[in-house]
């Protein structure tokens, strides 16, 4: 089995958090093993969500930084707790997929809504 994880910052402001798991839930129609996560401020935790999909016995696990930019959370945040979680479970494969900012056509996308 295949998970996707979309982790987000996270926000003190609830409607903020709330985008995300909206966006979330949509992908989650398409692909049912689709899950959110937050590195900080807001639940369900990055790690939490991590353990569980591992619980669940996952093999694929697909990391979706939803990030504009390259900063210290995608560089540093994110691929030392994956590292974490590889060292325990050998056997799961964990891919980290490119930010949202270098996502093929964010460039379109910007356009077309402006």
């Amino acid at each position: 089995m295949e998970a996707l994880i979309i982790v987000a910052h996270g926000s003190k402001i609830k409607s903020s958090n709330d985008e995300i798991i909206e966006i979330s839930n949509k992908i989650k129609n398409k692909n049912e093993n689709t899950f959110y996560a937050f590195l900080e401020l807001s639940e369900p935790s990055f790690y939490d969500v991590l353990k569980e999909v591992v619980e669940k016995e996952y093999k694929k696990i697909k990391i979706f930084p939803y990030f504009l930019a390259a900063g210290k959370h995608v560089l540093v945040d994110i691929p030392n707790i994956i590292k974490e979680f590889k060292t325990n479970h050998k056997d799961i494969e964990f891919i980290v997929l490119p930010h949202f900012g270098r996502c093929n056509g964010v460039e379109d996308l910007i356009l077309s809504n402006s």
